[in-house]
């Protein structure tokens, strides 16, 4: 009995001492985002973070239009099975939950929507996971103050959904005995080190015991067409939020599900002020047009190496922004090395 009074004292004292911070929560809604004809965020294809709410949401386009990798905003309806990949590719904007979450909705697994509010889809990209600090996928405050995440809703994008369920031209259905498809919430603290990670599955099929019934049968399959709510509280106070992304299905290159999903109303507890983590926020490097575009924070020697590691170039640069004629190289694949990781660019 002793035991268990004390962990409701604990309990209540550390929601009394949230409730004394001020809570920051994300609303797209109402912020001035512009959105284009496909009622995207019009600045998925330049090389520039999400801020909305007081968030810093990373997002990043290294190679160019038609491709980025990290954070954008949506407010597109579509829930269509787009099956083969270049539909995929065209139509990868929407949430099966057609909007972001009603604010007036529980902090539950079943929350409402409303149609057409905007949400967030992110894109995760295990190259740059690999290749960088915290890869393309993290989330900090515009002030680098340290935060306790309180949770965030999580919702299926079509794509997902679809790779799932149906399969998608590249993505396989999820095996029916052990199939799973998640998403991975990893915090981090000033002192760089990781304090836990939050899963939060997407799509099971027979992987664990989901409606705790005493058994893993076809009860336990699901895959995830609504906004939920995911807890992040236990991961502490954090400067950084990263995300991984794993499946199931997998092939020699990673895995096969598409690596996208929708997220919103993101709450968390603000803290005292801090220097972020993430060492190189406007570390930028990206090619286009011949040319190799790279923004840097401090003085650092580039180098430009080809995929079968041979030296293609190298250059000592000051801090600022910096753009370098490669229309010498072979059109192709490249690796650029820095002071803190590695980019791959591709030269047209």
């Amino acid at each position: 009995m002793k035991k268990v009074f004390l962990l409701v004292a604990t309990t209540f004292m550390a929601s009394t001492i949230y409730a004394t911070q001020p809570t920051h929560q994300l609303d797209l809604s109402d912020n001035s985002l512009t959105f284009d004809t496909n009622e995207v965020w019009d600045g998925i294809y330049n090389n520039e973070n999400l801020c909305a709410d007081g968030f810093v949401f990373s997002h990043t386009a290294p190679y160019g239009p038609g491709y980025y990798e990290g954070f954008i905003a949506s407010r597109n309806t579509d829930t269509q099975n787009h099956y083969d990949a270049p539909g995929w590719t065209a139509n990868q904007w929407g949430c099966m939950a057609k909007g972001g979450v009603d604010p007036k909705s529980e902090q539950s697994y079943n929350a409402e929507a409303i149609e057409g509010k905007p949400f967030l889809i992110n894109y995760y990209s295990a190259y740059s996971f690999a290749s960088s600090q915290y890869g393309a996928s993290y989330i900090t405050l515009e002030d680098n103050a340290t935060y306790i995440p309180q949770g965030i809703y999580v919702c299926n994008s079509p794509w997902g959904y679809y790779g799932c369920t149906e399969g998608d031209g590249f993505a396989q259905p999820l095996a029916q005995e052990g199939g799973y498809y998640k998403i991975t919430f990893n915090g981090v603290n000033i002192k760089a080190e990781t304090t836990k990670s939050v899963d939060f599955y997407l799509a099971e099929r027979q992987y664990s015991d989901r409606n705790s019934d005493g058994l893993i049968n076809e009860g336990d399959n699901f895959t995830l067409d609504h906004w939920a709510w995911c807890d992040l509280s236990e991961l502490g106070e954090i400067d950084v939020l990263y995300i991984t992304m794993d499946s199931s299905d997998k092939g020699e290159y990673g895995m096969n599900t598409a690596a996208i999903v929708c997220m919103d109303g993101l709450s968390v507890v603000k803290q005292s002020g801090s220097v972020s983590n993430i060492s190189t926020p406007t570390n930028r490097i990206y090619a286009a047009n011949g040319d190799l575009y790279i923004t840097l924070p401090d003085a650092q020697t580039i180098a430009l190496y080809t995929t079968t590691g041979t030296l293609a170039c190298k250059a000592s640069l000051t801090a600022g922004s910096h753009v370098l004629d490669l229309r010498h190289l072979q059109p192709g694949i490249y690796f650029v090395r820095h002071n803190n990781g590695c980019n791959k660019i591709i030269l047209q």
